[in-house]
């Protein structure tokens, strides 16, 4: 068995996701006419740096349990979430769903984190109970 490269380990896999996926909303942010408006330069900064580490850390989290530990449910919940705020905004039925998407992010985390515990721990039961279905890692 040989150790994995940098391009393979977990850590890699979630980084590049994580800022991919930061990417891809934030891109979807700007074109939408989404935009940080405040007259001070401290407050911007620190609103575009929050959304712009949520957004890593939304995709990248999920990501990186699902590598490590072959959790599917916070990937599957994650992309659940942002499926939601697109057909919200898809059709009219929240006012700011993408400002929304960029303020609560730290909730919707923990649903996805939240519900990948639950995972693991009923897995973890599975596998000791009949040496099936336990957490390995994916890379």
């Amino acid at each position: 068995m040989r150790p994995p490269s940098i391009r393979t380990t977990p850590r890699t896999v979630a980084a590049v996701g994580g800022v991919l996926y930061a990417i891809g909303v934030l891109s979807w942010l700007f074109t939408s006419g989404v935009h940080f408006s405040s007259q001070d330069p401290t407050t911007l900064a620190f609103g575009a740096g929050y959304a712009a580490v949520g957004m890593v850390l939304t995709g990248a989290v999920p990501l990186y349990l699902c590598s490590r530990l072959s959790l599917v449910t916070p990937v599957l919940v994650t992309v659940w979430l942002l499926g939601n705020t697109v057909s919200q905004w898809f059709y009219g039925t929240h006012l700011h769903p993408l400002s929304s998407y960029l303020t609560v992010w730290p909730l919707l985390l923990g649903v996805a984190v939240g519900t990948g515990v639950v995972e693991a721990v009923l897995r973890v039961a599975l596998d000791r109970g009949f040496d099936r279905f336990g957490l390995r890692p994916l890379v």
